[in-house]
């Protein structure tokens, strides 16, 4: 079941037609949400970037397809992330909820599925 589920969000991110005009070439879409958790496809086009928000709940990361962004933290510091296309991180470090955008610094747009755990 986890695999048809992955497939299935994995299809739609890699053959939705997302708006990029006024978001700076970053698109989330909630594809599912529940009492338990929130799903949400994160694309990010080279040189796009997400608004600047505190990611409060644990997560679950799996890169659709890999490449390279930056996390800006309010302070102006930086960390980059690769995520290779496959990669599944869970995120519950206290840098990873601090208020922060991330910016695709890489060449190829970034596909993220992200598990909120509720």
């Amino acid at each position: 079941m986890k695999k048809l589920l992955t497939l299935i969000i994995s299809t739609l991110a890699l053959n939705s037609n997302f708006a990029f005009a006024d978001n700076k070439g970053y698109e989330q879409k909630t594809v599912m949400e529940n009492e338990r958790v929130r799903i949400v496809l994160a694309t990010i086009k080279p040189g796009g970037e997400s608004p600047s928000v505190t990611r409060e709940l644990d997560r679950i990361v799996y890169a659709v397809k890999g490449g390279a962004i930056q996390r800006i933290y309010e302070d102006g510091n930086t960390t980059p992330v690769n995520y290779k296309t496959g990669d599944v991180v869970f995120s519950n470090k206290p840098e990873d909820k601090q208020k922060y955008a991330v910016k695709n610094i890489g060449k190829s747009t970034v596909i993220l599925q992200v598990t909120f755990l509720k």
